[in-house]
């Protein structure tokens, strides 16, 4: 069952390297994205909150696949074209940015509001406040949720499948396809997304770990 393993590992290490790429790219347009929003949605005006809820609301209910042929197939028809790879960064960063940003405002408001009171009493600057003061300790309380938010977003680079880019689950089912041993092939491509998504997670409990110690 597992004697061709070594022969396909190479191939879809090419693809786990593309998913980690997709994965990353996302993370870094969708998360800053993420805490903007966040962060207008709690100290915005009324009306650019109730904008923001409306559009973060909109981006969470429509499916990721929904949002990634929309883009890969709607967009060239409004003259905008896109590799596959950057309609897949597009389409999830924006999914990630809607799911981030409420991460990131639950970890802004678990901010004591005395902690606010107490740089503007020291005449510090509400941006600087934000940056040293607020910005630190609501990332310390969102660690745990971002880095499983984070996860899901490395295991839904899989439906990249669905717009042809090679990422992990496209390198499988081209084996698949070839030797018709797609249950091997998958099984290999399971394992290593899940050995990924386990060290992560446990990188990221050790790293929480100290830092409760460190506090």
């Amino acid at each position: 069952m597992f004697d061709r393993w070594g022969e396909w590992f190479p191939q879809l290490l090419d693809g786990l390297g593309v998913s980690l790429a997709l994965a990353g790219t996302t993370a870094l347009v969708g998360l800053p994205f993420g805490l903007l929003l966040a962060v207008l949605s709690v100290s915005g005006p009324k009306w650019v909150r109730q904008i923001l809820v409306a559009f973060i609301e909109v981006c969470r209910g429509i499916p990721l696949l929904a949002v990634i042929y929309l883009f890969y197939f709607g967009l060239p028809d409004a003259g905008i074209t896109m590799s596959a790879f950057a309609t897949m960064v597009m389409a999830h960063g924006l999914n990630l940015a809607a799911y981030s940003s409420e991460v990131f405002r639950a970890g802004i408001l678990h901010v004591p509001a005395g902690q606010r009171e107490a740089v503007a009493s020291l005449g510090i600057t509400p941006v600087k406040g934000f940056f040293h003061v607020v910005l630190p300790q609501a990332l310390r309380a969102v660690l745990g949720p971002l880095t499983s938010l984070l996860i899901m977003v490395f295991q839904s680079t899989s439906l990249a499948f669905a717009i042809g880019v090679g990422e992990l689950t496209s390198k499988s089912f081209s084996i698949g396809a070839m030797t018709f041993q797609y249950f091997n092939v998958l099984l290999l491509a399971g394992v290593m997304y899940a050995v990924i998504c386990i060290v992560s997670s446990r990188i990221v409990a050790n790293v929480e770990r100290r830092l409760k110690v460190d506090r």
